[in-house]
């Protein structure tokens, strides 16, 4: 072969490699020397075609996506009529999964381990898919304008499905959800239902609700550093080696997190983390867990002050963009850096966004929100706000996301209109 085919060559086999380990060991378990090994080239070979670990999972990852987008984009174009023209496309995406589960886990679940890193990547690769959306939206029968927030919020509650069938080991149940999320997708063209504009008005206002780590003035807030004279005297020392966790993970990212450095952080010693804690990777999940409780709290009290009914859920959401946007320790960590923890950080991240869904089942909706939702697009919403929210803290502009809460009301309720609609015909 010639030396440029040659070169091609080697790195779709370091690329194919990528995909094997990291199927076996996770990326964080993957190795150089297992890559290489593999792929039946040279330590040598692999620098000539990548800089790092990371540079050859981000291009295998790109190779992925442009693979699936040709798929989707051929599908899309097999059919004339709109509704078709979705649920092709759709279907072509769910079946490249069940064909290729160790591709799609890399591109859908591996790639959230990469913590912060990886976020740039998939806002790059989404905006092909959305781009794809928003002109259907564009041309659809209908001609009801669909917001590009909303479209962002399709496109992630649909890769949201996606990673939990994958992460479940239940990729071959893709394919059936495809209806389901269409029919998800087309109710953001439906007309606004009451229940949606009285949730949108909720939003609107700003919420009196405080977290119980807010409510305490003698507790320091979580950017105060945990070795601090302050911290000192008001925190346990277990106190501060979770603190000290979060904040050397949020600065540093999860690779710099060691027990010296965590340590060194609180103002403690190593001995008295192995008191504490088990392993760092414990401590950092001490740290979420409160973090997490912590902002629930926040959005469930103002849930609960408010009246009966959508406007619960939009003073709730209200709430939950005020408290991301006053408190960065638990943005960065929540919707960044988590992930880079690993299986048990993912299960974590995984129950907050089951705990936010449950509001919007049929058995804890408040009164006056109608309609019954699959589960699978209960799932959707919730990631697809999740995605929202996480790009506008990617763009630095936290401090608007509470400007933010009356589109994210409507994401999470207009498809319960649509359900009524379905289930009441006029």
């Amino acid at each position: 072969m010639a030396p440029e085919r040659v070169a091609r060559h080697q790195k779709a086999r370091l690329q194919g490699a990528m995909v094997e380990v990291v199927a076996r060991h996770g990326y964080a378990g993957t190795t150089l020397r297992e890559l290489v090994a593999l792929a039946g080239v040279s330590k040598t070979t692999f620098y000539q075609h990548f800089e790092s670990k990371r540079d050859c999972f981000l291009s295998t990852f790109d190779q992925i996506v442009a693979i699936l987008a040709a798929r989707v984009s051929e599908a899309y174009r097999s059919e004339e009529e709109f509704r078709p023209r979705l649920v092709a496309a759709l279907t072509a995406f769910m079946n490249l999964a069940v064909e290729e589960p160790n591709a799609a886990s890399l591109a859908a679940v591996e790639s959230l381990t990469l913590g912060g890193a990886g976020v740039a990547r998939r806002e790059r690769a989404s905006a092909g898919f959305e781009a794809l959306v928003q002109q259907s939206f564009d041309h659809s029968p209908t001609g009801a304008p669909v917001a590009p927030v909303v479209v962002r919020a399709i496109v992630a509650g649909i890769r949201g499905v996606a990673y939990r069938r994958l992460r479940a080991g239940q990729p071959e149940e893709l394919p059936g959800s495809v209806e389901t999320l269409v029919d998800w997708a087309l109710s953001y063209q439906q007309p606004e239902s009451d229940a949606t504009r009285r949730a949108v008005e909720a939003a609107r206002e700003p919420s009196m609700a405080r977290s119980a780590i807010d409510q305490d003035e003698e507790v320091p807030d979580w950017e105060e550093p945990p070795d601090s004279r302050r911290s000192k005297a008001r925190l346990t020392q277990r106190e501060r080696i979770v603190r000290a966790a979060a904040m050397v993970v949020v600065d540093r990212g999860y690779e710099a997190l060691s027990i010296p450095a965590i340590s060194a952080a609180a103002g403690t010693s190593n001995q008295t983390f192995y008191e504490n804690f088990d392993s760092k990777r414990d401590a950092l999940l001490a740290a979420f867990e409160i973090v997490a409780a912590d902002a629930l709290t926040a959005g469930v009290s103002a849930f609960e002050a408010a009246p009966d009914g959508p406007e619960a859920i939009g003073a709730g959401l209200r709430a939950l963009t005020e408290y991301i946007a006053g408190h960065s320790v638990f943005a960065r960590l929540a919707f960044f850096e988590l992930p880079t923890a690993g299986p048990a950080a993912l299960d974590r991240a995984d129950q907050i966004l089951d705990g936010f869904t449950a509001f919007l089942t049929p058995e804890l909706a408040p009164p006056g929100v109608d309609g019954v939702l699959p589960s699978t697009a209960l799932a959707a919403i919730a990631t697809g706000i999740w995605s929202v929210i996480q790009h506008e803290i990617a763009s630095e502009r936290s401090e608007h996301l509470p400007q933010l809460a009356p589109e994210l009301a409507r994401i999470a309720l207009a498809p319960f209109g649509a359900a009524e609609l379905v289930a009441n015909p006029v």
